[in-house]
């Protein structure tokens, strides 16, 4: 056969290799194509890409175990596929992160939300939503582990405290200071007085309005006996100023705060006595930015690894309480207490950032 003939015969065959059948009897060059997207998350960024081939690849996800939880992953936002490789992309928002947290892509299984926030050493966590309003709950409800929910003791005359609910966020609120009701019950023997016992590090936790306090010193969260200022304690005696003590009557730490300015706010006081520099042992945030350290004549910076110590003597009971003192009360604020937790570690400055912008937006469960 001619050499012409042959080099025509090779380029059909070529051609004919080129194209596929569709059925309809048109025929099309190159194989069939099928678009779809998958979509990585990295907290500001969305990138599409081009799936080329026939099949999706199937993918159970990276393994995001933290310390605390596991997230649940979607399969779709694993991977990405190309022609004829793969390609992994590993989300990089919270849950990759080294914290222990609750996440809020919701259970699989029940399809309940789960609650974002840290869990890592958590103790007790109070959300004080059992009610829009009035006096009906006997206890506010423990969301943590083997819970310890608190009895509330309600002062009926003066109507304190009182569920309320402002701009979707419910608390307990007291309506003056210096009134009797409060949440609160013996500590001794509870986990609050068990797992805190010899730490050398906790952090307090609170969403909270202060409008106005006692001159005595109103309680925001108490460990302690009614007669000395606490052995866990934050109070404020003035509305720009808040301390902290501990073991007794030991001023451990006083910042300046215009309490009347500030509206609702999170705080958190870290206790940490492994830190080297005497100020950093005791720390405040509010809505997760550093507070200043403030001086005062009675201040006393704890020990470096001073340990945490509450008395367990039965002739004199400690209570643990909200919103006021334990046993007798008459230390009230006024304003709302809208969330309470405790934790026998030292929250990250990650993680504090963390909780006070979940908790800004949502003070109640999830």
């Amino acid at each position: 056969m001619p050499r012409p003939q042959l080099r025509r015969l090779a380029v059909l065959a070529l051609l004919l290799a080129a194209c596929s059948y569709d059925g309809s009897g048109l025929v099309s060059a190159g194989p069939p194509t099928s678009t779809s997207s998958a979509s990585t998350t990295d907290e500001t960024t969305t990138t599409t890409t081009t799936n080329t081939t026939a099949p999706p690849l199937t993918t159970s996800g990276p393994d995001l175990t933290t310390t605390g939880t596991t997230a649940p992953v979607d399969p779709t936002d694993d991977a990405t596929t190309t022609d004829a490789t793969t390609t992994t992309t590993t989300s990089t928002t919270d849950a990759t992160t080294e914290l222990s947290t609750s996440t809020s892509t919701g259970d699989e299984t029940t399809g309940e939300p789960l609650p974002p926030l840290v869990d890592e050493g958590l103790l007790v966590r109070y959300f004080l939503d059992e009610a829009k309003d009035g006096q009906g709950p006997k206890h506010a409800l423990d969301a943590a582990p083997e819970p310890l929910d608190l009895p509330l003791v309600y002062d009926k005359d003066a109507m304190n405290p009182v569920y309320a609910e402002q701009d979707d966020h419910r608390g307990l609120r007291w309506p003056m200071a210096g009134l009797h009701g409060r949440a609160t019950l013996p500590v001794a023997d509870t986990k609050v007085q068990t797992a805190l016992q010899n730490r050398t590090a906790a952090t307090l936790e609170l969403v909270v309005e202060v409008d106005a306090v006692s001159l005595l010193g109103s309680r925001l969260l108490h460990v302690g006996r009614s007669f000395e200022m606490g052995h866990l304690t934050l109070r404020s005696s003035a509305l720009d100023r808040l301390e902290f003590y501990w073991k007794g009557n030991n001023l451990a730490g006083v910042w300046s705060l215009d309490w009347s300015g500030l509206g609702r706010v999170v705080v958190h006081l870290v206790l940490d006595t492994g830190q080297p520099d005497p100020i950093h042992r005791v720390r405040l945030y509010i809505d997760g930015v550093a507070v200043a350290d403030g001086m005062d004549f009675g201040l006393t910076h704890p020990n470096q690894n001073e340990a945490i110590a509450i008395p367990t003597d039965p002739n004199i009971p400690l209570y643990f309480a909200l919103g006021n003192r334990g046993a007798d009360g008459d230390r009230s604020f006024q304003g709302t207490l809208y969330y309470a937790a405790i934790y026998s570690n030292a929250l990250s400055e990650t993680q504090l950032q963390q909780n006070a912008d979940i908790l800004a937006g949502n003070d109640d469960a999830p």
